[in-house]
């Protein structure tokens, strides 16, 4: 299966995608006030469209997965709301955008059966975007179930970084057989990138989100006592599946997710772009209990309780360590 072309276009839809959340956010979100909901609510639909506008116009007779739909833009947003989405993308395109155009750009694929099906997240991260931190526009691709293609579009990726370029997004893109790379979000040369080969737990970089209800916290400090790591071990929190490219890149080496809440299960957009990204860069990704992911049960993994992403070397002794803190 050679995903050559279906991975430059889905790099270039996410990349316009993401300079349109960029130019939203640089707009309508000032971090120092608080804000509502409005510019992010904004960014995810227009943002929707534009991958919706792309994958139309390449990829006609393919499904497509994500969480925005028109009547919710036709009947939940205002007037105003409806005519910034508009105006933003009228600029991204060039040409002006109806109403009813961005409508039908938002169901694209919605009413498919096929075997392959796009999965979409406009906007993963949203607390990150209204705060001018972490956030990524998340596309990937399934082929008879089973994730094949991911990029992540992220404006913010090195912006924490003490050495942060001067572009401090990143484009991070997967395919089946091809590799994982990393160039700069707004132009440049891909990078080949790998997970670390750190096989240290006490010394590993973990990853977790800053919003507690995403991660069971005195289960993560379970976890920490069990892997003997101490009050110093590295830990970094952060939105979005930007903890994915940085376990991929080697600039993270375990993420662990496990909502409390016993009967919620994980968004398939929410990691499947991610889960490309991480195996073809050498890492590994299963539920908390080592099961392999079930990505055909529809829009989340019904089949499997919380993540685990590691860099390959520590999976097994994440999973002991984890089956001793959940007992």
């Amino acid at each position: 299966m050679d995903l050559s072309t279906e991975l430059q276009i889905a790099k270039t839809i996410a990349r316009m995608a993401a300079s349109v959340c960029h130019n939203i956010q640089s707009e309508l979100v000032d971090p120092s006030q608080k804000a509502g909901r409005e510019p992010v609510t904004v960014a995810d639909y227009a943002s929707q469209a534009i991958i919706g506008n792309g994958l139309a116009e390449n990829f006609p007779d393919d499904a497509v997965l994500s969480e925005e739909r028109s009547e919710d833009f036709m009947l939940l947003l205002n007037d105003q709301q409806r005519a910034l989405v508009q105006r933003f993308l009228t600029d991204a395109l060039g040409g002006y955008v109806f109403e009813e155009q961005v409508a039908a750009w938002l169901d694209v694929g919605k009413d498919t059966q096929a075997s392959r099906t796009w999965v979409v997240d406009p906007i993963d991260g949203t607390k990150g975007f209204l705060r001018h931190e972490h956030y990524c526009v998340a596309v990937s691709l399934l082929v008879d179930g089973e994730p094949v293609l991911g990029v992540l579009a992220s404006p913010g990726f090195y912006r924490d970084e003490a050495d942060a370029p001067d572009d401090p997004g990143a484009l991070i893109a997967a395919a089946a057989g091809l590799g994982a790379t990393i160039e700069p979000l707004f132009g440049g040369e891909p990078v080949v990138i790998r997970a670390s080969a750190n096989n240290d737990p006490a010394r590993a970089t973990f990853l977790t989100s800053i919003a507690s209800g995403h991660t069971d916290m005195s289960l993560f400090d379970r976890l920490e006592k069990a892997l003997k790591r101490g009050p110093d071990a590295p830990v970094r929190r952060l939105d979005s599946q930007d903890k994915h490219g940085m376990v991929a890149t080697g600039l993270g080496d375990v993420l662990i997710r496990l909502v409390p809440e016993e009967t919620y299960r994980e968004k398939v957009w929410d990691h499947a772009a991610g889960y490309v990204i991480v195996t073809e860069a050498g890492g590994r990704m299963t539920d908390v209990f080592g099961q392999n992911l079930d990505w055909t049960a529809g829009s989340r993994l019904q089949n499997n309780r919380g993540i685990l992403v590691t860099n390959g070397y520590l999976h097994e002794k994440v999973l002991a360590a984890l089956k001793d803190a959940m007992a």
